[in-house]
């Protein structure tokens, strides 16, 4: 059975709990503040957090993050901070920001709710309307079934048992509430008096005439339930606000732009996926999803070889070849329902459209200069830190020459583990993995002893974290989603080799 009762979802601009840069501590010219360290914290799963001992974990995760900015400190001293690596990972992370920026720019701060707007919807939010409604494919279909009404015959009586046409569907009925129905029958339904029946509404299926039986009305007893519903009703009308602004600042802006998509290579892919597909779902059902994901993408790239390097989507001042267009699919997790070839080459379509749409809106977030605004610049910093760290990491791993006896010092230390024991590679890699570590240590304890570090004890037993682990997304404006931070990767053996004992850490 069709159904006309849509939740709106939307995903804009993650909100969190409102932090300050209260200082927590100072490391040479890198300050570690509340805001990033409460940000990093919770909204990262933690590895090997104590469920009870809330301040055991803080303290970790802190010493973990000055091990990160001691590395930092080392990298711009030695001007690291210009490896092209490091360019053009945080150049994929302020693209992303730049446009995000742009939505709030040109979309959220647009947006403006009237008090009258909140009352008419806090009535509608208060109550619930059960519906009795009729389906029909086309408009002439519902022509015909409104017709039959205005005649006299019964909406909840119609029956389409013979129908074979599959033209009509119904009566069917349903619970109306205000904010879980598709906004276009929502205007309908609460404008109906009991027992009327609506005109014909189009919606993205086909065409709906719905009957209003009942109306149950909620009277909230307190200013607390009040203040809830208001609450609620600002959020979905913000939520529907930004969705229909966005939409028109997109078809302004994105009128005249001009792309051209390689059809052939577009063709080869979608035929390569769809082979994929058949072959891992030999049979196939309606509610079979197919996640085009970076393992299928990968064989798709195995079967297409040197095409991956033509020329697939050109814009006006630049083009992506084919590698770097399925490079940013693959990040968009982009699943197919029912995946058959003109599914999936319909699903795939839509995906680059979005893509390409992405890619305008960032070039014009450039030229308005966001990418100079502090909100861009306060973000991007954390993300080009942790990256910066990660080079230093590397450069010092690529030092480490793994030997056979130290494979089997190893060996001797972990008699009783299986896959050490019997499995050279895996026994290789944990080795380099703990000399790396032990490295490490000691490389940042070293730039511990020739860098100021002041600790602000008190601002930091101040900070209240949770036990809760989670990992959490910032969802973009204009579509897209990236992590709200960047993960914290615990390293606490560089105390040991810290000699400075003046400073209480914690």
């Amino acid at each position: 059975m069709k159904k006309f009762f849509i939740i709106f979802l939307f995903t804009g601009m993650i909100s969190a709990q409102k932090l300050d840069d209260t200082p927590l501590v100072k490391i040479g010219s890198i300050t570690i503040t509340q805001k990033e360290f409460l940000s990093r914290y919770e909204l990262t799963p933690g590895i090997n957090r104590r469920k009870n001992d809330v301040e055991a974990n803080k303290s970790e995760f802190l010493l973990s993050m000055i091990a990160e900015k001691l590395l930092v400190q080392r990298a711009q001293q030695e001007q690291w901070d210009n490896d092209t690596v490091l360019a053009y990972a945080v150049k994929e992370i302020e693209q992303l920001l730049v446009r995000d920026e742009l939505y709030r720019k040109e979309v959220q701060q647009k947006i403006i709710i009237t008090d009258a707007e909140v009352q008419t919807m806090m009535q509608r939010a208060s109550a619930e309307l059960k519906v009795c409604f009729l389906y029909a494919k086309t408009r002439e279909g519902a022509d015909f079934l409104s017709a039959q009404i205005r005649k006299g015959k019964p909406l909840e009586t119609f029956s389409f048992v013979y129908d074979s046409t599959d033209e009509f569907d119904g009566p069917d009925s349903a619970m109306a509430r205000w904010g879980d129905v598709d906004e276009r029958m929502e205007n309908v339904v609460y404008n109906l008096k009991r027992g009327e029946t609506s005109k014909p509404v189009q919606l993205d299926d086909g065409w709906y005439l719905v009957k209003l039986m009942s109306k149950t009305v909620t009277v909230l007893p307190g200013k607390k339930e009040q203040m809830i519903l208001r609450e609620r009703v600002e959020s979905t009308l913000r939520k529907r606000k930004e969705h229909k602004r966005m939409m028109e600042y997109m078809d302004k802006a994105l009128k005249q732009t001009k792309t051209d998509v390689n059809a052939r290579l577009l063709k080869s892919v979608v035929i390569h996926l769809w082979d994929i597909a058949q072959s891992m779902y030999p049979v196939r059902m309606d509610s079979t999803t197919f996640y085009i994901q970076k393992s299928i993408l990968d064989s798709v790239r195995m079967r297409m070889m040197d095409s991956m390097q033509f020329t697939f989507i050109t814009f006006p001042n630049k083009t992506w070849s084919l590698e770097v267009a399925l490079e940013k699919i693959a990040k968009t997790n982009l699943a197919s329902v029912n995946p058959t070839l003109r599914k999936i080459r319909a699903d795939l379509e839509q995906r680059l459209h979005d893509i390409i749409d992405q890619e305008y809106l960032g070039q014009i977030g450039y030229r308005q200069g966001l990418h100079q605004s502090a909100a861009v610049r306060n973000d991007l910093k954390m993300w080009r830190d942790n990256f910066l760290a990660q080079i230093v990491k590397s450069r010092i791993a690529d030092t480490l020459v793994v030997s056979q006896n130290d494979i089997e010092e190893l060996r001797r230390a972990f008699p009783h583990d299986t896959a050490i024991v019997f499995n050279n590679t895996i026994a290789k890699e944990t080795t380099k993995q703990l000399k790396t570590t032990g490295a490490l240590d000691q490389f940042i304890g070293g730039i511990a002893n020739g860098t100021e570090i002041t600790f602000y004890e008190e601002n930091f037993k101040n900070v209240q974290a949770s036990t809760t682990t989670s990992l959490v997304y910032r969802y973009l404006g204009f579509g897209g989603r990236m992590f709200a931070v960047q993960f914290v990767t615990p390293q606490l053996g560089w105390i040991k080799y810290w000699k400075n004992k003046d400073v209480k850490l914690p």
